[in-house]
């Protein structure tokens, strides 16, 4: 019998894997639905993200004409225990690391991050994230007609 402590513990913090969850129960970004392919074109990634004692998730999402990718981890804070989410673009094959992230202008210490929600309010971690890849999709769409032209 597994205990409810371990059971699909992977490593990450349990309140990154409650934000998680919560992305994970909507289908897809609307804005990306192709009805010619059936199908959503935005396709997020998510890995692992591994910062000492911040065990969380980074979920990456690349524009159609993969020229950009948006890249957001998630992890509780090792000071506040609040849930925090660092932001920032940068092209990438694989998943990005703590070792191999360029934040560029954020994250200089562990207090700059790019959102932040009080402990226990994964729900509202995940609808922040959620709203920032239908933002970096729409931009993104815009971008990709404008080259169209």
């Amino acid at each position: 019998m597994n205990q409810l402590t371990t059971y699909l513990q992977d490593g990450a913090n349990h309140q990154a894997r409650a934000t998680l969850m919560y992305l994970q129960s909507w289908e897809g970004i609307e804005e990306s639905w192709s009805t010619e392919r059936e199908q959503y074109l935005a396709i997020p990634e998510v890995a692992r993200w591994e910062n000492c004692r911040e065990q969380g998730y980074i979920i990456s999402l690349r524009s159609q004409n993969y020229q950009r990718q948006l890249n957001i981890a998630f992890f509780e804070h090792r000071n506040s225990d609040s849930i925090c989410a660092v932001l920032w673009q940068q092209l990438s094959i694989n998943a990005l690391t703590i070792d191999t992230a360029q934040f560029g202008s954020i994250y200089k210490n562990k207090y700059d991050v790019s959102h932040s929600v009080v402990h226990g309010n994964a729900c509202q971690m995940a609808e922040w994230i959620y709203s920032q890849l239908i933002a970096f999709w729409i931009t993104t769409q815009k971008e990709v007609a404008n080259e169209k032209r």
